[in-house]
């Protein structure tokens, strides 16, 4: 970079001082939410479609009426059911008097042995007959039941895809489809870790574990946050939990699938929408040095500040850096919190130039450090854990759910 030539007198800047904060890196992955619940509302009887009993894209309570199927052929089988109830009764109670007679003759030999267990039978056939009928009765009940269509879960539902006067079939498996209902809330978000990532994961928890004698917990009983960022937005600000993570990694992509969970109150997130996500990187909470993302100089080979000393003379030093917060950087090496560095007036500036602050330089550094603070996600760190726990098998699995997004993983550290 040319350095400007040297100056009759100090240079105007801005100075600010690189400070300390508590901090927390975060891992970044793509993921694509998905409904907690998904129901296909199917037909269970054939007929024709009478009503329709909601609207298109509302908000439905679990046993909602949706459908109605005429009811009328299914109504005359219903009542020919219990009336075959009736007649097979009427006949169980002469079968069962003719069995009393027969009992008092067989007693006084006045029949033969055959005769009096023909009347046993006819006895035994006709309350069979009844437990049949009862049968018969209770399937036709069903049937008329399932004309009128219910809503098995709450939640959003589809369009209808049936409209009043269509025939539709019935059947457990081949029912016709009327609509479809999903849940929102809670709202589930899938996503996929790379091998490198959960090998490091798995590794930093069996150290844990090694060293504090920690039992081994699920994901979802570590309650490690998670925060998403939907295509629109510019900040992470939906904050749910991690609370599944498979028990084999895919052996095509090398990655496994994890889950997060988020309340959705709001309503905002449907289903198939694909997202950011960032979770808790390995190494927690730490204090870092943060500065000012203007306040460094690159060239190709490294970066560097200008650092005031207290006769404020500058010295150009090189630095190296850790993630991006907002509009600031972590300084990993080279720079202690608290020493003075030239904000605005780089352009400037040379090795051992002398300078001169502006008169509003301490109230422009509060500004910038405090906007920067209210950006700056940090979770509620005391229930921070290891992202991903070394849970289940990592031996390869077939490639499922190949509609699912494939693994991007960047960290939001940056480059040194």
């Amino acid at each position: 970079m040319a350095l400007p030539q040297k100056s009759s007198g100090p240079v105007k800047v801005v100075p600010i001082q690189a400070i300390e904060l508590d901090t927390v890196d975060f891992d970044e992955f793509i993921g694509r939410t998905e409904a907690s619940e998904t129901v296909e509302v199917r037909a269970r009887v054939s007929g024709f479609i009478k009503s329709v009993e909601f609207e298109d894209g509302s908000t439905i309570a679990e046993n909602q009426l949706l459908y109605k199927i005429e009811p009328d052929q299914y109504q005359a089988i219903y009542r020919q059911a219990r009336s075959q109830i009736d007649l097979l009764s009427a006949r169980s109670e002469l079968a069962e008097s003719k069995l009393v007679r027969a009992q008092k003759l067989i007693e006084a030999k006045a029949i033969s042995q055959e005769e009096y267990e023909e009347n046993v039978a006819a006895m035994k056939e006709s309350q069979a007959a009844i437990v049949a009928a009862e049968a018969d009765a209770g399937i036709a009940e069903l049937d008329l039941k399932y004309t009128e269509v219910r809503a098995p879960i709450a939640g959003r539902i589809d369009r209808t895809l049936i409209t009043p006067g269509n025939m539709v079939t019935g059947g457990l498996t081949q029912g016709t489809l009327l609509t479809r209902i999903v849940r929102n809330s809670p709202m589930f978000v899938y996503f996929d870790v790379d091998e490198r990532s959960l090998l490091t994961y798995q590794r930093l928890l069996a150290e844990r574990r090694q060293s504090s004698n920690e039992t081994q917990a699920s994901l979802k009983e570590r309650k490690v946050p998670c925060f998403l960022q939907l295509q629109d937005e510019n900040d992470f600000s939906h904050q749910g939990l991690l609370d599944f993570i498979e028990n084999r990694a895919d052996s095509d992509t090398g990655t496994i699938r994890v889950r997060g969970t988020f309340t959705n109150q709001d309503g905002l997130l449907t289903g198939g929408l694909f997202v950011r996500l960032r979770i808790p990187s390995t190494k927690g909470k730490y204090k870092a040095v943060l500065i000012p993302e203007m306040a460094i100089v690159s060239d190709q080979t490294a970066k560097s500040v200008f650092v005031i000393g207290s006769d404020k003379k500058v010295e150009r030093r090189s630095i190296e850096l850790g993630a991006q917060k907002s509009n600031l950087r972590v300084v990993t090496k080279g720079l202690q919190a608290g020493e003075l560095i030239v904000l605005d007036g780089i352009q400037q500036m040379r090795d051992g130039a002398t300078v001169e602050f502006t008169d509003s330089w301490q109230q422009r550094a509060d500004s910038l450090y405090e906007k920067a603070k209210t950006e700056i996600q940090i979770p509620e760190l005391s229930t921070i854990e290891t992202a991903i726990p070394a849970e289940g098998s990592t031996a390869p699995a077939k490639a499922s759910e190949a509609n699912q997004p494939s693994a991007t993983n960047s960290s939001d550290s940056g480059s040194k």
